[in-house]
């Protein structure tokens, strides 16, 4: 019996490991979003003209996937945080919140 509990949870966290690996590498690249569209704001680009930016499929911050994401993120970037929001770097609490869901 003792040798079955840590063999079981080796088991899992080796099948987990894959997994949770690829969560981190998706909540990675849509931090990027996150810290593109921020970078954009304080630069003051406007919130339109930056949606075109990383939707035009030639911004190396949006993998292709995340395309249809941007304009909520954007939104997000630009009329819910404050200013002052974009200095606590928002794509690494970004980032770790959705590692933890």
């Amino acid at each position: 019996m003792r040798f079955l509990v840590p063999v079981t949870v080796a088991f899992f966290a080796a099948t987990l490991s894959p997994a949770l690996a690829d969560q981190k590498a998706e909540c990675q690249m849509q931090a990027d979003i996150v810290n593109r569209a921020v970078a954009l704001r304080q630069d003051r680009v406007r919130e339109k003209k930056a949606v075109e930016m990383m939707s035009s499929g030639e911004d190396a911050a949006v993998a292709a996937r995340y395309v249809a994401a941007v304009p909520h993120i954007v939104d997000w970037v630009y009329n819910t945080l404050k200013r002052k929001d974009l200095k606590n770097d928002p794509g690494a609490a970004y980032y770790e919140t959705c590692v933890k869901q």
